[in-house]
């Protein structure tokens, strides 16, 4: 009997070794693949890491349009790289997002649903850690009052994790700005608030029209971290979301408003 019993525990404690094995192993390949995929990114990455420029009073895309030039990287021209990873990479690649001090500096997809690049990387392989993605039900060129953009909260802090960073009133008052590249315009991105919200949250994620009031006092008033910003029915603002890894059905956000960058 006491054989029988020792076997079966030698068997029980066999398999779950394996698991623990085969699950370290799918941890490791996902860090060897997003490794490989920033290696592959940083090929195709805009060059002017650290600037951040100034924005521009007009927000009318085609006084941008008429500034073109044969730069890799404009801030009112042509940024080649994008067209590049639109036509190395992926076809769907609508924009690159670059938040200074911080990792995230990504490629921007735009897909046909919200649950696809949800576990594929920008080449469209299977990969844990997806894509920055823009909300399917977004209009292309971040025309929108509000385009809703999503990326994972990875573990090793890759994607959208740092966005949190922005949850610290030092950071939030240090880091305003950030840039996110068109095929053909450079905008800044003038962040003015941090916020935990609910993953169906009416306001933040809203596809439809919401009263420009409504939702200024919407974010103001539950916002951890705020800047006053005189927003307008002309302006356009995006939105960062990513999970709270220790709430489910939770999201950080954080909100800024699109000016043409000069």
């Amino acid at each position: 009997m006491r054989v029988f019993i020792f076997r079966g525990l030698l068997v029980i404690i066999l398999a779950a070794a394996a698991v623990c094995v085969y699950h370290l192993f799918v941890i490791q390949s996902n860090y060897v693949q997003a490794e490989e995929i920033d290696n592959l990114l940083a090929a195709y990455a805009p060059f002017d890491a650290a600037s951040v420029p100034k924005p521009q009073k007009s927000n009318d895309p085609e006084s941008a349009k008429s500034e073109q030039n044969d730069s890799d990287t404009s801030m009112n021209g042509v940024n080649h790289f994008i067209l590049d990873v639109k036509q190395d990479l992926n076809e769907d690649t609508a924009a690159w997002i670059r938040i200074p001090n911080s990792r995230i500096d990504y490629p921007i997809v735009h897909g046909t649903d919200n649950s696809y690049y949800l576990d594929h990387d920008i080449r469209k392989r299977k990969a844990a850690a997806g894509s920055i993605f823009v909300d399917s039900r977004n209009s292309k060129g971040f025309t929108d009052f509000n385009t809703l953009i999503y990326g994972h909260n990875m573990i090793d802090g890759s994607m959208f994790s740092d966005l949190r960073n922005f949850s610290d009133f030092g950071y939030f008052s240090n880091n305003p700005a950030a840039l996110l590249y068109l095929p053909r315009i450079t905008y800044n991105l003038e962040i003015f608030a941090y916020i935990k919200v609910k993953d169906d949250d009416r306001i933040i994620y809203s596809s439809s029209n919401i009263e420009l009031n409504e939702f200024i006092e919407y974010v103001r008033s539950r916002a951890s971290q705020y800047r006053e910003i005189q927003l307008t029915d002309q302006d356009r603002i995006v939105t960062l979301s990513t999970c709270v890894n220790d709430l489910a059905d939770s999201r950080m956000v954080v909100l800024a408003r699109l000016k043409l960058a000069v």
